[in-house]
């Protein structure tokens, strides 16, 4: 016990630095009653929308389905998942949620912000005292400052990039012991392990480290010669890392190309995004609301000690005037990069961020506490005219953000006031005299951290949490109803009505067709908007299915809402459910099934591969991608074009010369166009949105009751209106609230279901026979009764399957620009496909090889060493 306490009174400085930010946000939670402790849950924004189902896939993967690791059929119709594990899943805090399942996920994510968090001050807190640049109370302090930084308590939603926090400081541990002569290994082993925690971040850090160690070439100057030597070594410690890292950069690169990194800006613009005096309202406490996620200032806020020392660190003589020159480059440039387009742009990989703008601003708030440190680390006394410089830098940039208040919704007069306070009393706290400096640690612990908690109170309090009721119920009621379908086939598809996330596939752990993610492959999208559904860069919500696409895509069951319950919200209306055999009930929820399902795979014609798409008609590409199925386009369409019985106008008109564009007559009232028609058969009906009626341009009602739609879209989209009934005249009512609109692609469909019977029944009778399924390898049997036909699959095409037939490998190609079809000749083949992520065996060896020469160099050294010292 005794060697206990002497550890424990060594470095109790550590623990108090992991706990105090930890402690503060739990605190927080408590009061704002976060789960388990009340009904509120930290899940807003793309946390709640888009993380919380790859957390609940992350369960998955580890204690059901390895495989999913490489490709899952939960990504959309199927995806890559190398990639979407290397942005969003590799950070060993994950392992946390291992242990919250089901409804109690809410709070293992919540876990992990507070230990990414309390790890943060941690590590900052190791980097100070390893180096020996502060001891005592000062490390808590400036942990708590550098844990609860204004970008730390802005994005502690975005859980995935707060391993930065915690990887950085000793990233730069390890520059500065290559300069020291202590151990060469952290800083490569630091950087491979946030490179491969989140390579976007970790990229952001590559950049940054360049610049610290120009500085650190300055700060720990001797002579040429050890600068050249110190150069060799923090080259080939950038180059191991990334060696070390190559068996998931490498892959993941190459999906990048598939996906987000299609997107990359060609044209830049050489200016600046504005005004960069804005940026000074970030000094203010609490600036941050909901507005800022979409758009903002960089979240640079470090509070009043920070910036008085980093400001003194500037003219302090005790610091070669060669290592304040170098810092003020460092630092304007980091500035300029704050505000100037191009330099945006280089942090952000060449791509503008779709919100959370300036996501690099966590290494400027770090070089500033850096700053102040080194600043702390000369000199820890302080005199008045010392101080009076940078207490009227910041009562100016106080002064500027009041006199354009108006300008910043997140501030308000008092906010301003209480940061005047805190730099007073910072000041003051700078100032004490010997009598009181008993008191200094608990003095500053109170005034320093008091000013960061005050900035992540106010902050966090203008953001809205979300009932863990809704969370909870909708995710209980989602999983018992998948767990109640009765699993007769290897791979089935499942379709919803109702709607919490596009990634509740992942969440549930069955196979659908929605799928929101950075990561989405380009292609799926596309494809996806070609035949009516809503989707968009990196995202597609399979809301608008009709019962041609339901069967194309195998989608053997449909989860219908039958209870009208808001904890199960709809996302769409389908009357076409009249058409499928309904199983069961279970909690609410009718589970239905399709008879015209299509299985993974089936024989059709080889016109699939020369397919040419119907742009902005989905109907049309509908029935072209039916014709190329079965070589069939003498026969009569699925779909056939009806029209409207009458059109009307109420508190409208149209536009002259303008056909489709209305205008609204009386703008205090809603305009209408309102369409009339009468089914003359039983079949289904379908009616067509433009895309730019997205964004709930329009309101569409049936017979007064509205129709569901989801409302983001860049395509256009079909809604499924009605089912079986003939005779029955049917309303359609357009409502706008816009000054002008154009209803654009607003056109009528039936399907004839009888053709689509016999359709599928034709491509169902020669179906891929699976044997084998997983997430990576489909093994199975097919007859292809004629010459000229392929197996078309509805697998979506990536370069990392693999085919053979009959033992034989062969080269896949693409059906319908999307899937994948492999050109067979007639008869019975074997069909095996297997996938592993494209370069992850180039980077695996790679990975192997770098470690091996690195762990046969160190004990070569320490080998060379022990010979050299006896």
């Amino acid at each position: 016990m005794s060697r206990f306490y002497a550890f424990a009174r060594r470095h109790y400085t550590l623990g108090l630095s992991f706990l105090l930010p930890f402690g503060i946000l739990f605190i927080y939670g408590l009061l704002r009653q976060v789960f388990p402790f009340g009904g509120q849950t930290i899940l807003t924004v793309d946390l709640g929308q888009q993380y919380i189902d790859f957390y609940a896939f992350f369960r998955s993967t580890l204690l059901h389905h390895p495989e999913t690791f490489f490709y899952s059929f939960a990504k959309g119709l199927g995806g890559d998942m190398l990639g979407v594990w290397a942005y969003y899943l590799m950070s060993p805090f994950n392992l946390i949620v291992l242990l919250t399942p089901g409804t109690w996920l809410s709070f293992g994510v919540w876990l992990l912000v507070l230990f990414k968090t309390g790890a943060s001050g941690l590590s900052f807190a190791y980097y100070l005292k390893s180096n020996k640049l502060l001891h005592s109370w000062w490390l808590p302090t400036l942990s708590v400052v550098y844990a609860l930084s204004g970008f730390a308590i802005a994005n502690q939603f975005n859980v995935m990039w707060l391993d930065a926090l915690v990887w950085l400081p000793l990233v730069v541990l390890g520059i500065d012991r290559l300069f020291t002569g202590r151990h060469f290994w952290l800083y490569p082993l630091s950087l491979a392990a946030l490179l491969m925690s989140n390579y976007y971040m970790g990229y952001m850090v590559c950049l940054f480290v360049i610049a610290y160690f120009a500085w650190a070439c300055a700060h720990y100057w001797q002579t040429w010669r050890h600068l050249w030597q110190r150069a060799v070594r923090f080259i080939s410690g950038s180059l191991l890392a990334g060696l070390l890292s190559a068996w998931l950069l490498l892959p993941t690169f190459f999906q990048l190309t598939q996906s987000k990194g299609q997107y990359t800006i060609q044209k830049i613009h050489w200016k600046f995004e504005y005004n960069p005096l804005k940026m000074l309202s970030k000094l203010v406490i609490g600036n941050f609301n909901f507005d800022q996620m979409p758009k903002g200032e960089p979240n640079i806020f470090v509070g009043s000690l920070v910036l008085i020392c980093a400001i003194l660190y500037f003219g302090t003589r005790k610091i070669a005037w060669q290592e304040r020159l170098v810092a003020l480059l460092v630092t304007i440039f980091l500035g300029v990069s704050m505000c100037y387009e191009p330099l945006d742009l280089l942090w952000h990989g060449m791509q503008f961020p779709v919100w959370y703008p300036y996501r690099f601003s966590y290494v400027v708030s770090f070089w500033l506490i850096v700053l102040a440190v080194q600043r702390l680390h000369q000199h820890l006394r302080f005199s008045w005219y010392q101080l009076l410089l940078p207490f009227l830098m910041l009562m100016a940039a106080f002064g500027y953000t009041a006199k354009h208040l108006k300008s910043f919704t997140a501030l308000s007069p008092n906010q301003i006031n209480l940061s005047i306070a805190f730099l007073l009393m910072t000041c003051l706290l700078l100032l004490l005299k010997k009598p009181l400096k008993r008191y200094y640690p608990l003095l500053l612990v109170l005034c320093v951290g008091g000013e960061m908690v005050t900035n992540a109170t106010m902050s966090l309090n203008q953001i809205s949490y979300v009932s863990q009721k809704d969370y909870a119920d909708y995710t209980a009621h989602l999983q018992s109803a998948i767990s109640a379908i009765p699993n007769k086939t290897a791979f089935q598809r499942i379709g919803k009505t109702f709607m919490r996330t596009k990634n509740d596939p992942m969440q549930a752990d069955y196979f659908g067709g929605s799928h929101f993610n950075s990561m989405l492959e380009l292609s799926y999208p596309k494809f996806m908007g070609s035949i009516g559904e809503p989707a968009g860069d990196g995202a597609v919500a399979d809301t608008n299915q009709t019962l041609f696409t339901d069967a194309l895509l195998g989608y053997r069951y449909y989860l219908n809402n039958t209870s009208g319950q808001a904890t199960i919200p709809l996302s769409t209306n389908k009357p076409d459910l009249a058409r499928y055999n309904l199983l069961k009930k279970k909690d609410q929820i009718a589970i239905y099934q399709n008879p015209n399902a299509l299985d993974l795979g089936f024989a059709a014609s080889e016109k699939v591969l020369k397919h040419h798409v119907v742009a902005n008609y989905p109907i049309l590409e509908q029935n072209q991608i039916a014709a190329d199925l079965v070589n069939s386009a003498t026969e009569q369409p699925l779909f056939t074009l009806q029209f409207f019985n009458t059109v009307t106008y109420k508190n409208a008109k149209q536009k002259p010369k303008l056909n489709e564009t209305f205008l609204r007559v009386d703008p205090k009232n809603p305009a209408h166009v309102i369409y009339t028609f009468t089914p003359t058969t039983s079949d289904p009906y379908y009616l067509t949105l433009g895309s730019n009626l997205e964004k709930n341009a329009v309101q569409v009602s049936l017979n007064g009751h509205t129709l569901q739609q989801y409302d983001t879209f860049r395509d256009t989209v079909v809604l499924n209106l009605t089912s079986n009934a003939i005779g029955q005249q049917q309303t359609v009512d357009l409502s706008f609230s816009k000054k002008e609109i154009w209803l654009q692609n607003i056109n009528l469909y039936s399907l004839n279901y009888q053709a689509l019977t016999h359709l599928t029944q034709q491509l169902r009778a020669h179906a891929l026979k699976l044997n084998t399924f997983s997430n990576t390898t489909i093994k199975g049997t097919i007859t292809i009764p004629q010459q000229n036909q392929v197996l078309m699959t509805t697998v979506p095409y990536a370069a990392g399957w693999h085919a053979t037939v009959d033992g034989h490998p062969v080269k896949i190609k693409r059906g319908l620009k999307n899937f994948i079809a492999i050109p067979l000749k007639k008869g019975h083949h074997t069909v095996t496909l297997k996938y592993w992520p494209p370069y992850f065996y180039w980077g695996l060896t790679i990975s192997l090889i770098s470690a091996g020469f690195a762990i046969g160099g160190y004990c070569s050294y320490k080998y060379y060493r022990r010979r050299h010292l006896f």
